[in-house]
């Protein structure tokens, strides 16, 4: 194999967006991926881009929103011109508009907007009784897999070479190993490789407090789907760090419906799930919001890894102690809203010495 000037481990979103934004500077790149391009949580996800409600992740999140509408319209993906809105579905009226108050002074871009009962089924019929929401101007639906497919060809084009079915076993300093007893040397290593990342740079597990939780989906298929992205309570404050995990993992209802399918979840489990018997709880727990989910039949299910890191934030930028080897993972549910974003600081590290935010760096709390 031959040596590039940067050799990127992991084929998920952040990783080839970093490979199409280094290629498209000139450097030579190669890209391994261990079984297929958006494996883990950057192709099974519930198919959203919506705001991270974090003030860390917030930036990132809006340059990636601008590195998307450059990316659409080509290779099968699309970003809708509009956000559809997000539902923060609830029964307690009273405190949706406590929030409501408290999101207008951390987020007027989100515009909240509180809905009772009557304006909730004026805007989505199908919602079952006794719920208001409170609706927020985020919340784009895409196909899961559809942006790493995008970016991987985006990186393709631009002369990145991407190999897929070559698993990586240990990443040293400026060089990787793998499975067939192939070592390949770099310039520079990213390791973009998710909840895996810890075992590929320390194999003792000491390094990087990285830690998978498991997210089942269900597709179905449904008559009449909601225009909007629908979420139960406050589903983004399951980015808790990792000993403020709760031990059973959690249960909790997300639906975002695009192209005629309707994606169901949430979870954030622990240890690997059966999807199949997850997947059915996750349509009984939804039916309490959208009663048509009832005998629903079940198109997919699919369980993934999220890569959740101990506090919440993505660990960006040189490896302490080791050379020429980088980080860019720990996003946990939002690595489709603020991946690309994180692989341009990755790769602006690397060809330009630029800074990482101090909340970001990979060696924060070391």
């Amino acid at each position: 194999m031959l040596s590039p000037d940067l050799l990127i481990v992991g084929g998920g979103i952040i990783g080839c967006s970093a490979a199409a934004f280094a290629a498209e500077r000139g450097v030579s790149v190669v890209l391994l991926e261990a079984t297929e391009l958006g494996a883990g949580a950057s192709g099974r996800n519930s198919g959203a881009v919506q705001h991270p409600f974090d003030p860390v992740l917030s930036p990132l999140h809006q340059r990636t929103l601008e590195i998307y509408r450059d990316l659409s319209g080509t290779d099968g993906f699309t970003l809708p011109a509009v956000p559809a809105g997000l539902l923060l579905l609830t029964d307690d009226l009273d405190a949706a508009a406590a929030r409501v108050t408290e999101l207008r002074a951390l987020e007027p871009a989100l515009a909240p907007e509180l809905l009772d009962e009557n304006d909730l089924r004026a805007l989505e019929p199908m919602l079952a009784d006794g719920c208001s929401a409170i609706r927020l101007a985020t919340g784009y639906p895409i196909p899961p897999d559809a942006a790493t497919r995008a970016m991987a060809a985006r990186a393709i084009r631009a002369g990145a070479e991407v190999r897929v079915g070559q698993p990586v076993v240990e990443v040293m300093d400026g060089a990787a190993s793998l499975a067939d007893g192939t070592r390949v040397s770099a310039a520079n290593v990213l390791v973009a490789a998710g909840p895996w990342t810890r075992g590929l740079l320390s194999p003792d597990g000491s390094w990087p407090p990285i830690r998978a939780t498991y997210g089942v989906t269900v597709q179905v298929g449904l008559k009449a789907a909601p225009a909007s992205i629908l979420e139960e309570g406050a589903v983004h404050t399951v980015n808790r760090p990792v000993d403020d995990q709760p031990d059973d993992g959690l249960i909790t209802f997300s639906m975002v419906s695009v192209g005629g399918t309707s994606t169901v979840g949430s979870t954030f489990l622990p240890t690997a799930p059966d999807p199949a018997v997850v997947g059915q709880q996750l349509l009984a727990h939804g039916t309490r919001f959208v009663p048509a989910l009832a005998g629903a039949a079940i198109l997919r299910s699919r369980v993934c890894a999220r890569p959740q890191s101990i506090d919440g934030h993505p660990y960006i930028g040189p490896v302490p102690g080791r050379e020429c080897t980088l980080i860019a993972a720990g996003h946990g549910p939002w690595g489709i809203s603020t991946g690309p974003a994180t692989a341009e600081l990755a790769i602006g590290e690397i060809l330009d010495g630029a800074a990482i935010a101090p909340e970001l760096q990979a060696g924060r709390g070391i």
